[in-house]
């Protein structure tokens, strides 16, 4: 019984890492760098709206 639920959370473990690396890979393809780092510090954009968050 142990030993399956070993086996399971290696499985489990296996299976969330390979979804990481196809998502940076996804992410890496379909967004240059330049993009990817441009976040200011402290800065907020609603993607919605397009406007920067008011600082109170």
């Amino acid at each position: 019984m142990l030993t399956m639920l070993n086996l399971g959370a290696w499985a489990v473990s296996a299976v969330l890492a390979l979804w990481m690396a196809w998502d940076m890979f996804k992410t890496n393809r379909s967004y240059g760098e330049d993009y990817l780092t441009s976040s200011a510090e402290g800065d907020i954009i609603d993607a919605e709206m397009a406007e920067t968050a008011a600082r109170t």
